[in-house]
């Protein structure tokens, strides 16, 4: 099915099965790998009040907790948009990436308008719950100052104008695929048979009219003189 959905392009990366597994951790500034996880196995950060997360760090932390709750939306249909790396972590960017991920999977495997509708409505379940998922994430690590939750809302805002246009492209796609169907069901017999009825009333109508110029012409008195 070769469809472009809602203006987003993006290049097919191949199989990918596997969700976000970026540890929450490495978004954590100036701590190495040992220094972040303690003897015990816990997080060294977890006992912290708060947590201080440059702009690019919590865009990227929330891109992958939307891409992992998309993810695990679409467990059940055996479908992932894998990883995704928008490059540049702003929101523009991510929500762009992000889009572009779930048009791919609809044009490369819906073939019917139910199985593309349930693509897009567990890939919109899953954005919300990534981005209610960062926001609480963040939230928890006292990491939430108005310059994130900005661009989250931002992100957000970008994620929902594009899903409203992918819905939007599905809604004229599948709309004008039950056009053709229907003209298409339409057999050469059946325009035979519409064709025959409109000449046969036609027909009809001309000897209806032609009957009555003639009797109309028989009842005309009929003037003349006398030898």
């Amino acid at each position: 099915m070769d469809i472009t959905i809602g203006g987003l392009t993006s290049q097919q990366s191949g199989a990918q099965s596997g969700n976000s597994v970026r540890s929450a951790q490495s978004f954590v500034p100036g701590q190495s790998d040992s220094e972040k996880t303690g003897n015990n196995g816990t997080s060294a950060f977890a006992a912290a009040t708060s947590v201080s997360l440059s702009s690019g760090s919590a865009n990227r932390l929330t891109t992958d907790q939307i891409v992992s709750a998309i993810n695990e939306s679409l467990s059940s249909t055996g479908i992932s948009i894998g990883n995704v790396d928008p490059g540049e972590y702003t929101p523009e960017a991510v929500a762009d990436r992000i889009l572009a991920r779930v048009g791919d999977l609809i044009a490369s495997n819906a073939d019917s308008e139910a199985e593309a509708r349930e693509i897009f409505d567990k890939a919109s379940e899953g954005i919300q719950k990534g981005l209610d998922d960062a926001r609480e994430f963040l939230e928890g690590l006292g990491a939430l100052n108005e310059e994130i939750n900005g661009n989250i809302t931002e992100t957000e805002e970008r994620l929902n104008e594009g899903l409203k246009s992918i819905e939007q492209r599905l809604t004229e796609l599948y709309n004008s695929s039950a056009s053709e169907e229907a003209a298409e069901s339409i057999t050469p017999e059946r325009d035979e048979q519409v064709l025959q009825s409109q000449i046969t009333q036609t027909a009809q109508a001309s000897q209806a009219y032609a009957e009555a110029g003639t009797n109309a012409q028989r009842n005309t008195p009929r003037y003349g003189t006398n030898g």
